[in-house]
């Protein structure tokens, strides 16, 4: 076979591996943006939906692209902050009663969430908490430990803290209920960097730690008593039986900070295929450029004694031609009979 005639190169055994298991991380938030700094809310929710969360969007309402990022929750432990429904269910206390089964290891009925204090003669059990869940269309597998940053503000103090997760500067994670469990702190992410300000265990307030991250459930859990002082403030209401809108004011003091930056993880499965291109092989081209003329010369005259091409694209094809994936090389690369080339394809499942 002549080096003009030669299409295809059969690939064997020693050429491809499969299943080749791989971690990847990526933007969490729709499009592939990095940073949210804009949020919305539907009007819709204002009705029984808004009782017990509020979704969050990336764009307006007469948006039809948007899509919903987050939710946010207010949750307690008596049902305060709420209004009990005219079937008897209590908002508040039935988000405290989900989210504490879904993320504390055998929680009973009398179970509260936990958070740790530098004050050890501190009450670290309390009863409302706040719940940023992160849609499963977004987060996928699992969100990224040490990749996300969340402020929050107020209309009077425009940029209140800055939030992240201590594991960065830890070595093992707690488990519950075979989910990693990592501490929130005050601290910020800077070109790639965590800078951690507070670690929990060095909080030295009665009030407790910042909250709780679940990167595997894709949820924060978040200590209302500790947002409630300076310097965020945030003002959660506990009044009995009466809807304080508690959720919204998380919901306010994520517009008011105007930055939410997360990244998922994922687990993928790869196949590599090594494209082996011999001296003798792929030195000409099919580009209708290569060629001029009725008789179709070649263009470059030096080229009839000493072929060259550029490999641009690497098609992959099934026992019948087809066409089945087809890889971009960065740059064009030149192909000679003095050169040889070994091309990594790597398909990603």
């Amino acid at each position: 076979m002549s080096e003009i005639d030669n299409f295809f190169t059969p690939l064997d055994g020693t050429d491809k591996r499969t299943n080749i298991p791989s971690t990847i991380s990526s933007p969490v938030w729709s499009g592939g943006v990095a940073t949210l700094t804009a949020f919305y809310t539907s009007s819709v929710q204002s009705g029984s939906s808004g009782n017990y969360y509020y979704d969050v969007y990336d764009k307006a309402g007469s948006d039809s692209t948007r899509e919903v990022q987050f939710a946010v929750a207010y949750g307690h432990y008596d049902g305060s902050g709420s209004l009990s429904t005219s079937d008897g269910n209590n908002p508040s206390k039935a988000v405290y009663r989900q989210f504490r089964n879904i993320a504390i290891k055998n929680a009973g009925s009398t179970s509260k969430f936990e958070f740790p204090a530098g004050n050890s003669n501190s009450d670290t059990l309390h009863k409302d908490i706040y719940v940023i869940s992160v849609n499963r269309a977004r987060y996928r597998e699992k969100l990224d430990p040490g990749n996300w940053e969340l402020r929050l503000g107020t209309q009077d103090a425009k940029l209140g803290i800055k939030l992240i997760d201590d594991s960065g500067a830890t070595a093992d994670s707690s488990i519950k209920a075979s989910e990693r469990v990592f501490n929130v702190v005050s601290g910020s992410i800077a070109a790639g960097t965590t800078d951690i300000k507070t670690a929990a265990a060095d909080e030295n307030t009665t009030n407790g730690s910042y909250g709780l991250f679940y990167p595997d459930l894709g949820i924060i859990v978040l200590n209302a008593t500790r947002l409630d002082v300076a310097p965020l403030s945030l003002g959660t209401s506990e009044t009995a039986n009466t809807n304080m809108n508690n959720a919204f004011k998380l919901v306010s003091a994520s517009i008011e900070g105007g930055h939410f930056k997360a990244r998922r993880e994922e687990q993928i499965k790869s196949s590599h295929y090594f494209c082996r291109v011999r001296s003798d092989e792929y030195n000409w081209s099919q580009n209708p450029t290569y060629y001029s003329g009725d008789n179709a010369e070649v263009t470059n005259t030096t080229f009839i004694q000493d072929p060259k091409s550029y490999i641009t694209t690497v098609g992959l094809y099934n026992d019948n031609n087809e066409l089945l994936a087809v890889a971009k090389l960065s740059q064009p690369l030149l192909k000679s009979r003095d050169r040889e080339a070994v091309i990594k394809v790597r398909l990603d499942f």
